[in-house]
């Protein structure tokens, strides 16, 4: 067995700062693909652009704050015949404390015979999200028809490509997030809690499956059913469809958890936000 090296290092700088006052998600994925890059040319000899990484899940364990210097170390968890699994762990370069930890899949084309490996240890295991569930994904008209918008219908443009042909992978997130929602409104993130606290949700735990990379000019749409909620947690699937051929374009879990923002702390579910899940909650689209 081989042990985890350092692939990838950096710095949380203030564009990296969300409205919950930590470093957004989006950053640790970014971290995450670089080392990903890096430790595939290392070990394997796979170029970045060869490396097609399309089953990403993530466990975030600690926020990160303005300044923090982070460093990913990571090492291969094995490989079959579609794909090379790839284990990473981003921490606080300076007191060793975890701040996220990833098990990517890649296709590569690459030869797997041979590999160093490591055992995924037990801090890296996921909590609610299981990776051996199959995702459950509905057609499009049955979204439409149960009225599950996330954004209104909006089209693929070069911010979401970078200037490039297709949507950027470390922007995939955004081909959920991204526009505005069906009512035109604004979308909220941060709320108003029962005694006044400002409140948000923060990411606990999600998966991001790449089933095709839209190109631009593509006609896009995102949609979200809650599938479990708990006293201070709740639990999402989402995806993303090109509305022309009407087909799938990106799905993503995600377990995320109430945040009081002021006093740093998880909170219960106050009864209004506990409503707007309960009315889109769908337990049978949760990944079997």
């Amino acid at each position: 067995m081989s042990a985890l090296r350092t692939t990838h290092t950096s710095t949380v700088t203030e564009d990296q700062i969300d409205h919950l006052g930590h470093m957004n998600v989006r950053y640790y994925a970014v971290n995450a693909r670089a080392a990903t890059s890096a430790l595939l040319a290392d070990v394997v000899g796979v170029e970045a652009g060869d490396a097609e990484v399309f089953d990403m899940y993530t466990r975030h364990h600690r926020e990160q704050l303005l300044g923090t210097e982070l460093e990913v170390r990571s090492g291969l968890l094995g490989a079959d015949s579609e794909a090379i699994r790839v284990y990473h762990e981003l921490a606080n370069a300076a007191t060793g404390e975890l701040a996220a930890t990833f098990v990517y899949r890649v296709r590569s084309g690459a030869p797997i015979d041979h590999l160093d490996t490591i055992e995924l240890p037990a801090h890296g295991a996921p909590r609610s999200i299981d990776l051996d569930a199959v995702g459950t994904t509905p057609t499009l008209a049955t979204l439409q028809d149960l009225g599950l918008a996330m954004r209104a219908p909006r089209t693929v443009d070069a911010e979401d490509t970078e200037g490039g042909r297709t949507a950027a992978p470390h922007l995939v997130p955004m081909l959920i997030w991204g526009g505005t929602p069906p009512d035109g409104s604004d979308t909220e993130l941060v709320h108003s809690g029962p005694n006044g606290e400002n409140v948000g949700w923060a990411t606990m735990e999600t998966r991001v499956g790449i089933h095709r990379l839209p190109a631009r000019g593509t006609r896009i749409q995102s949609f979200g059913a809650t599938t479990a909620i708990a006293d201070k947690t709740t639990q999402m699937s989402m995806w993303s469809f090109d509305l022309d051929a009407g087909e799938p374009l990106v799905s993503f879990e995600v377990v995320s958890v109430l945040f009081d923002i002021d006093a740093r702390r998880a909170m219960s579910i106050p009864a209004d936000l506990r409503a707007e899940h309960l009315a889109d909650l769908h337990p049978e689209f949760r990944p079997r």
